[in-house]
């Protein structure tokens, strides 16, 4: 999963911050990955940027995850930065029905995403465009209570 979230992570951020490269200046990320595993892929992936353009900084603000959901309203309007990391799906449509998102259809079809990430293309598409790239894979477990299937009859599904 490291090496899937690396690979995914290096998409993403070369994909834009190489469209950064040929200006000088900061590139500004905000994240809400404040957990070591994914902020450290985040950094080597940054490190390498920088080295191979070092007219560019990259700045990344690492919010906590909760405080993250609160802010993105408050900085997508007042000081956006160049890359946010946000939710698929529904709830990225408000800030692309608000104009806060650009549409990356363009970096989906220069780096073959349309392939590669088929399976998450739907999740990431609104009105046919293509508004962020998938970087991550999260399991959400079911739960059940064994007790109330057992008072009820019901079988646990197998498959």
């Amino acid at each position: 999963v490291k090496i899937l979230f690396n690979t995914k992570i290096a998409i993403v951020l070369a994909s834009v911050l190489f469209g950064a490269s040929a200006m000088a200046g900061t590139v500004v990320i905000n994240s809400y990955n404040a957990d070591p595993a994914p902020k450290a892929a985040l950094q080597g992936v940054i490190d390498g940027f920088e080295a191979e353009n070092p007219d560019v900084d990259v700045v990344v603000n690492v919010f906590d995850h909760e405080g993250y959901k609160a802010a993105i309203r408050n900085f997508l309007t007042a000081d956006a930065p160049d890359i946010a990391f946000w939710f698929a799906g529904n709830r990225m449509r408000p800030y692309v029905e608000a104009g806060l998102f650009a549409p990356i259809d363009d970096v989906w079809a220069d780096q073959g995403l349309y392939s590669l990430m088929k399976t998450s293309a739907p999740s990431m598409t609104i009105d046919g465009k293509k508004w962020g790239i998938p970087f991550s894979y999260y399991n959400w477990g079911v739960y059940y209570r064994q007790d109330i299937f057992e008072n009820l009859g019901i079988t646990v599904p197998t498959n």
